[in-house]
């Protein structure tokens, strides 16, 4: 418990980084108003008591008078700082989180390993902090003030309920200790179920989106396979269910036990009282405040334990805020880079990637000169999009060294690389945003500049696409839906745009016909003659425009050299040319 509190208290610091002024506030209406529920009985004891010495005994009215007044100031700031304050402290403090904490995590994104992001470990945390962090500080915050107000209500209760005796005080505490431990078992109970039905939950929500998004749902009803797909949904959709009825009914037992505990000691207590005031031993005050308030003293003390057991559970959501701001960030030095054109040496390289114990590159060497075309070429599984990787900084290596101009890789700010490089991924993205934002993300500071932008598509072979403003995808009701080799195109477009020394292209090619393939190619061979080019294919026509082609073979570099020398060596790439050679004759590539 000491714990639970320690930690949940320590996320609460959050709020004093974003909000200190406005989080004191917050306490301390949260502190007066909860005092002002047990001091409100105390005054309308006194008041009961004052009114009827004054019906007895006579006397006069200024004491009657006090009670009745702080009685309505208490009701009065209970309504104001209950409603009206509590609305504007409500909305102030959130919007200073969401300003606050929201460049924060993206900021945090952008400097994760990028090793992080392929950790099926981490991957709920970054879920969940994709999905309004700053809202569950905020609620974690609020249950927080939830647990002080209920104590502070249960604290002054037990203090005018001693009045009629202590043995009162001592029960309630009786009572208190059994029915948080019994509702903290059963919110164990609920909590553990839901963390172990997180893979479940992806599962479930992959499956409704291949029901879902246009693409997969093509394909699916072409292959007749979507009854396929929900029937494994509903079966993994009824498991969930199942164990969750199930699991509830099981923790319901321990809620129904507390509730049995609660309404037994309030019917204790009332007739406790009612015995009391018969025999005298109480004023006639005190019994009618204490029977009025009995419900709610018993009610903070019932809502207590809930929300101390919604503490728990809110706290372990927070959990993964602090995983995530722990998690490993990319490290690079500060060191830039001179003018000169870069010259790449990758030099006995080995990588395995985390959590496996496979060396995909076992002493990869070769090098890139300045402003030639250099293709990496290989099966699959040879490691050539890992190198890429590395090339990039998004993995460091095991062993080796990366070397730019005779500079460590890892020496380098990231300034410096973007420079170097810019990328084509296989797996590029789609962003159904306008076509100018399409490309302009390859550098922004050419948002506007149409010309630029232009030249960018022409050399992505994307010109005529679609005009810059226009909204690709469906996301906007006049939004162009294009093609998949047209988002390869316009990725490729992206890729070029920066002034990058090197353009690093992984598998380009892979949605266009070999006929485009070989226009593109030749594109690339008159607007990057200036510039470096390292091309990933599987598809060997590319490699015939390389100044160099590196043969990757088991996670070593079986072979190097131009097109014809390979050729002539008779070598893997030879091999691996000649099975492809009746696709260079049917679309021209070779010629």
């Amino acid at each position: 418990m000491n714990v639970l509190f320690r930690k949940s208290l320590n996320s609460i610091a959050l709020l004093f980084r974003y909000a200190p002024g406005l989080t004191i506030l917050k306490l301390l209406q949260t502190g007066v108003s909860a005092a002002l529920a047990p001091l409100s009985i105390y005054f309308t004891q006194r008041m009961i008591d004052t009114a009827a010495g004054i019906i007895k005994d006579g006397g006069g009215w200024n004491g009657l008078a006090l009670w009745v007044g702080l009685l309505l100031c208490a009701m009065l700031f209970s309504s104001a700082g209950g409603g009206f304050l509590n609305g504007i402290l409500y909305i102030a403090i959130r919007r200073r989180l969401n300003i606050g904490m929201t460049p924060d995590i993206v900021g945090k994104f952008k400097r994760l390993d990028y090793a992080c992001f392929e950790d099926k470990d981490v991957q709920d945390t970054l879920e969940r902090m994709s999905r309004d962090p700053q809202d569950k500080v905020f609620q974690l915050f609020l249950t927080i003030l939830g647990v002080m107000e209920c104590m502070i209500g249960v604290a002054g209760g037990a203090l005018i309920y001693a009045q009629a005796g202590w043995w009162f005080v001592a029960g309630f505490a009786a009572l208190l200790v059994p029915m948080i431990w019994l509702d903290f078992k059963a919110a164990d109970m609920m909590n553990t179920m839901f963390n172990e039905q997180s893979a479940d939950e992806r599962k479930m929500r992959y499956l409704g989106g291949l029901l879902s998004h246009k693409s997969s749902l093509f394909e699916l009803r072409i292959f007749r396979a979507g009854e396929y797909v929900a029937k494994k949904w509903r079966a993994l959709a009824h498991t969930v269910m199942d164990t969750r009825v199930k699991t509830t009914l099981h923790a319901q037992k321990y809620f129904l036990i507390s509730t049995i505990l609660f309404k037994c000691w309030s019917f204790f207590i009332v007739i406790s009282l009612i015995a009391s005031v018969v025999s005298g031993d109480i004023t006639i005050g005190l019994f009618t405040a204490l029977i009025a308030s009995t419900g709610a003293v018993l009610g903070n003390a019932d809502m207590l334990s809930h929300t101390v057991q919604n503490l728990r559970r809110r706290y372990l959501l927070m959990e993964h805020y602090h995983k995530f701001m722990s998690l490993p960030e990319i490290r690079h030095g500060g060191e830039s880079l001179t003018g000169e054109p870069p010259h790449i040496v990758f030099e006995n390289v080995t990588f395995a990637y985390p959590k496996t114990d496979v060396n995909v590159l076992k002493g990869v060497s070769f090098e890139v000169r300045r402003g030639k075309r250099v293709a990496l070429v290989g099966e699959n599984g040879a490691g050539k999009t890992t190198v890429i990787k590395l090339l990039c900084g998004l993995y460091k290596p095991d062993g080796g060294h990366i070397l730019i101009n005779g500079k460590d890789i890892q020496a380098l700010d990231a300034a410096a690389l973007r420079r170097v490089f810019s990328v084509v991924f296989q797996d590029f993205c789609k962003y159904e945003l306008t076509l100018r934002e399409n490309v302009a993300f390859g550098d922004l500071s050419k948002l506007h500049d149409d010309g630029a932008l232009q030249d960018a598509l022409e050399m992505g072979l994307a010109r005529g696409i679609a005009e810059l403003d226009t909204p690709l995808g469906k996301l906007e009701e006049n939004g162009v839906d294009v093609s998949g080799g047209q988002w390869q195109r316009i990725a490729v477009a992206r890729a070029c745009l920066p002034g990058s020394a090197f353009v690093i292209l992984d598998e380009p090619t892979a949605s266009l016909d070999p006929v485009a393939e070989s226009s593109m190619y030749h594109s690339f061979a008159k607007v990057l003659k200036n510039r470096g080019c390292i091309m990933v294919s599987h598809r060997l026509a590319s490699a015939r425009m390389a100044d160099k082609i590196v043969v990757l073979s088991g996670g070593i570099v079986s072979e190097t050299g131009g097109h014809d020398e390979l050729m002539s060596s008779g070598g893997l790439y030879a091999r691996m040319y000649e099975s492809q050679s009746a696709w260079y004759a049917k679309g021209g590539a070779g010629a």
